[in-house]
């Protein structure tokens, strides 16, 4: 790719980019969708173009990072939607091929699926009409090319996503690329704004790129953020869920010091279900000693108390909404934005409202007086789907970061904070830990499509704070003795795109599959099982979770092949290697350990049983469907 600006490197698949250009849309404006009126290059790879008195820049540093700034030069104020700074094919000329790539996928947040896919074919997961956020990889399946794009921090006001330009409608022919940056606000006379900063990386293999990336990545966030070490805890929802009672989190948290001793587990977190109402974040009828002395109960068992809240969510039938009905979010026609969700009818507290932001800060003073030091914030995607606000200034990305910092600056730089469904953009740099999977559940329809995403945000460990993979469970009829599993649920036949709730519940292979998944990322590891109905077998695989951490797991085989079905993790652990390979195809699979691990002798382990094998299998390795295989790989090995 050559007289672009960004991306720098000058080739991938001897494929050469035309220049790139910028289209700008205005909210209301008569210049939706347009090129730009004038365009100019610099020698040192910066562009600028303008449409009267706006003018987008794209300067390039010393380090290569590329960053993208806005201008109004006019004598009004202008309301901006997005810009699109494009990579198209090159008309008549040698292109990359749609049917010879896939793609990284990385939703904006952990409610989209992640994992790599076709860049011309919609799968079970995904379309390729949705566009990667954040990060992207293009990855040549033969021979072995690779672009990353990404957004670095500082992130500014605004959403970065990747979307592919296909030549043709039947996504077959020729393929370019686009950061498109989402700017919904108002940018006022004579106003400048840094948008994002870009980079672009290629090499032979995506997995490295990523790696790189996550360099990048840390090195532009205060040391400060990042925890020592991963966090251990256990969290009410996946078996209580709202049903939960004060008892219920004592109990499980004296059995948690039982089996593993006190402070064994960091935290024992309270999840939905404690709260008067859903914006009442104070102890309702189930908790009857109140949050402070609940807290006092949970330090007692060594472990420390943590709760769940749902910031700006506020239910429609509070006094709350109905004594301020100017505190809330409205959609486009100036009507309160309402989300309807299976806990009733939610409306959104505005941030950028000064009374909201002391409502929220007297809220989270007062949880962390009762005690919290660990804080599970979510929900706060719902308020992108909003349209009016008390300003207009900033856009959904900045409130997101607006919340975020509030909570920091009320809760302290010693407490835990876990951003759970809050887009990266908006709290890296903020929150210790990222969710990175969506819910777990105990069925293989979560299963396999969360430890998918675990995989495609395998950097992420590390790199903005620790990676959040839900929860690691084990109930199943041979691991728990409560023969409910959990609250009854409906059953419904697997089917093809179904992740949530299809299928029948997990067996124990698929569960261990799930704890290696989870052990292997080198993330935060919180269980969800009630641990008192829990048997020795269920408990026995947990006790392998708390064993020696790893650092970050790297699916070695992301873009290969058969990465998507037989995935091969492989992480540092203290003075040994962990080595997993993973069966997630609903059929029997042949797979093979890679070229360095074959045949390798040694003093290795098998991870579960911790039986000695002196030799790694070299041949074909027969796997059944939705299972793992594990071992603990000797320092000190022999060909």
């Amino acid at each position: 790719m050559k007289n672009g600006g960004l991306p720098t490197m000058q080739h991938l698949d001897e494929i050469v980019f035309d220049r790139a250009s910028a289209q700008v849309a205005f909210d209301g404006g008569t210049f939706a969708g347009e090129a730009a009126d004038a365009a100019e290059e610099r020698t040192d790879g910066s562009r600028s173009w303008r449409w009267s008195g706006l003018t987008l820049s794209l300067t390039v540093g010393a380090d290569g990072i590329h960053t993208v700034t806005v201008h109004n030069g006019g004598g009004k104020d202008i309301r901006l939607k997005s810009f699109s700074l494009e990579w198209r094919p090159v008309r008549g000329g040698p292109n990359l091929d749609a049917r010879e790539y896939v793609q990284l996928q990385h939703p904006s947040t952990f409610e989209g699926l992640a994992g790599v896919r076709p860049i011309h074919r919609p799968n079970d997961w995904s379309d390729p009409a949705d566009e990667s956020g954040m990060v992207t990889v293009l990855s040549r399946r033969r021979p072995g090319e690779a672009l990353l794009l990404g957004a670095l921090p500082p992130y500014g006001d605004c959403f970065v996503g990747f979307p592919i330009l296909h030549e043709h409608t039947h996504r077959d022919g020729a393929f370019g690329i686009a950061a498109r940056l989402n700017v919904p606000r108002r940018l006022a006379a004579g106003e400048s704004l840094t948008l994002a900063h870009l980079i672009a990386l290629h090499g032979t293999d995506g997995v490295a790129l990523l790696d790189r990336y996550a360099s990048l990545l840390r090195e532009r966030l205060p040391a400060s953020l990042f925890p020592e070490r991963r966090m251990t805890g256990w969290n009410s929802w996946d078996y209580y869920a709202g049903a939960v009672a004060e008892e219920d989190l004592v109990v499980n948290a004296r059995a948690a010091r039982d089996r593993w001793g006190a402070g064994a587990l960091d935290y024992i977190v309270i999840d939905e279900g404690y709260e008067r109402q859903w914006g009442v974040w104070e102890a309702g009828w189930k908790f009857p000693s109140g949050l402070k002395t609940f807290c006092d109960r949970i330090r007692e068992t060594g472990s420390e108390p943590g709760i769940w809240t749902a910031p700006l969510l506020v239910n429609v039938y509070t006094p709350l909404y109905r004594d301020h009905p100017d505190w809330f979010v409205g959609d486009a026609d100036g009507n309160p934005y309402v989300a309807s969700m299976g806990y009733g009818s939610m409306v959104l507290l505005d941030i950028t409202h000064p009374d909201v932001r002391a409502h929220l800060r007297s809220t989270f003073a007062e949880l962390r007086a009762a005690g919290f030091t660990y804080f599970k914030c979510d929900f706060a995607q719902y308020l992108m789907g909003a349209s009016r606000f008390y300003r207009d200034d900033v856009t959904p990305a900045g409130m997101i970061r607006e919340l975020f910092v509030l909570i920091r600056e009320t809760i302290g730089e010693d407490a835990y904070l876990l951003a759970c469904g809050a887009p990266y953009e908006s709290v890296v740099g903020i929150a210790n830990a990222h969710r990175t999977t969506g819910d777990t559940h105990h069925y293989w329809s979560h299963i396999r499509q969360n430890i998918r995403s675990m995989l495609a945000r395998w950097w992420m460990q590390g790199s903005v704070g620790n990676a959040d993979p839900d929860f690691a469970i084990v109930r199943c009829e041979s691991t728990t003795d409560d023969r409910r599993l959990s609250r009854r649920l409906a059953k419904s036949p697997w089917r093809r795109g179904g992740n949530f709730y299809t299928g029948r519940e997990m067996n124990e292979e698929e569960a261990k599959t799930l704890l290696l998944a989870c052990y292997a990322g080198g993330g935060d590891m919180v269980f969800s099982d009630a641990l008192p109905l829990l048997n020795e077998r269920g408990l026995g695989l947990l006790d392998a979770m708390l064993q020696e951490p790893v650092d970050r797991g790297v699916p070695l085989n992301l873009f290969d092949w058969d990465g998507d079905d037989l995935p091969i993790v492989e992480a540092q652990g203290k003075g040994r290697k962990l080595l997993v390979l993973f069966n997630l195809s609903d059929d029997y699979r042949s797979a093979r350990l890679p070229a360095a691990y074959a045949g390798l002798k040694g003093a290795h382990e098998e991870f579960w049983t911790r039986e000695r094998v002196d030799m790694l299998e070299g041949g074909d390795i027969v796997m059944g469907p939705h299972s793992a295989k594990a071992w603990w790989v000797a320092s000190e090995s022999e060909t």
